[in-house]
This record gives structure tokens, C-alpha cells and sequence, in this order.
């Protein structure tokens, strides 16, 4: 079993590129690691990236890893890598709600640069630019700092480059959207009808619990 206090998650992967030896090769380029055990390879199809987890046992080597491979290219196709943070997972994410940012970014952008942009504000926890399927930006990204106050200064920074627009992260409410799944929107109604007439052109469909005009 892999030690979770020295592992590091890659993500954003080429299903039909990577493999355990590419990886090795990209820790062995890029950060200097020689992997002592194989990489983990998680594929989803229902997903169009691919995830990994490598473990590395030597506390130095594992640390210039986490540095060197926070972001990395396969084939030109833009990459990410996070030491395990319990911080980051599951239900713990809504501790850092605060220490969150939205960004909009140019398409050009990559998280390299973005990481440069933001990184005088405070410790990034981690980051990313969304992706399409394809690998082309969507236009915006997240930034996690592992202070709060560092996010607040980032929505309050200096001018940044054009296209550049940090803003509060909203997540979505998952209850509210729940609650909304038995909602109907209906446009184009006479204007002379009342609560009680729609009321009574719906009723047949089943109970009503509210209805506004």
C-alpha cells in the first residue's frame, strides 16, 4: 500500500498517450527522480483525462518533485501534479471555501503562468486552468491558497494582464440545485391569466406545491 504522506497525484493525463514508463521518464527529466516503485494508472471512461499516483519513499526526492512537477507537457497537452493534501479531498474542500479564487483567463494562458501571476500573494495550494477535452482552455481557472488572507488580497490585487479578472469562488449549491429538479419555467403566457388559471392548466400533471406568475 502506497504511503499517502509521499504521494503525488498527477492529473489532466492523455488517455491514449501516457503509460507507466512515460511517466517515469517525465519524473526522471524534469525533476531528476528515479521512481523505486510503478506509477499508479487510473483510466475513467466516462472522463476524458486520465489520473496517476506515484509514490516516492525518499522524503528529499519526493519534496524536489512536488516543486519541479507542479505543472508538466505531454506532447504539448498541459498537465498537473499535487502532493496528497487531506486538506484537498472530499468533504474537507469546504474548509478552504474562503481561501478559494475564480479566474478568468485568456486561452492562451497556461498554469505556469498563471501560477506566476498569483504566486506573490501567498502560498498556492493548487491550481488550475479548465480544460475541454481536447486540452484548450475554457477560458477560466481556480486558485486555492493556503491562507485565506492571501485569497483576499489576490481579489484586491494590483492591475493584472489583460483578460486576467480574479473573482470570489461561488461553488454551486448541490441541495439548491436539487431542490430545482422538479421546476418548470413556462414563457409566452397571456398576460390576462391568472395564479389560478395556470394552476388549473397544470393540475392535471400532479400536485402543485407553488406556482408564480
Amino acid at each position: 500500500m502506497m504511503d499517502p504522506q509521499q504521494l503525488i497525484y498527477l492529473y489532466d493525463l492523455p488517455k491514449d498517450k501516457i503509460t507507466c514508463t512515460m511517466i517515469s521518464l517525465i519524473f526522471k527529466e524534469k525533476s531528476g527522480v528515479i521512481l523505486d516503485s510503478k506509477p499508479q494508472i487510473k483510466r475513467d471512461l466516462t472522463r476524458p483525462f486520465c489520473s496517476a499516483m506515484v509514490s516516492i519513499k525518499d522524503t528529499k526526492q519526493f519534496n524536489e518533485a512536488c516543486e519541479k512537477m507542479k505543472y508538466f507537457e505531454i506532447e504539448g497537452k498541459q498537465c498537473r501534479a499535487l502532493p496528497f493534501d487531506k486538506q484537498l479531498l472530499g468533504s474537507n474542500k469546504d474548509k478552504l471555501m474562503n481561501h478559494n479564487i475564480f479566474v478568468k483567463v485568456p486561452k492562451h494562458l497556461k498554469h505556469e503562468d498563471l501560477h506566476h501571476l498569483f504566486e506573490e500573494y501567498g502560498k498556492i495550494k493548487s491550481l488550475k486552468i479548465s480544460l475541454n477535452p481536447d486540452f484548450s482552455s475554457r477560458g477560466y481557472g481556480f486558485i486555492c491558497f493556503q491562507e485565506e488572507n492571501s485569497a483576499n488580497g489576490a481579489l484586491q490585487g494590483a492591475q493584472f494582464p489583460e483578460g486576467v479578472h480574479p473573482m470570489k469562488f461561488e461553488p454551486k449549491d448541490r441541495r439548491s440545485f436539487r431542490r430545482l429538479i422538479n421546476n418548470i419555467y413556462v414563457k409566452n403566457l397571456p398576460e390576462d391569466k391568472s395564479n389560478e388559471d395556470i394552476a388549473e392548466l397544470f393540475k392535471p400533471f400532479g400536485n402543485i406545491k407553488s406556482l408564480f406568475v
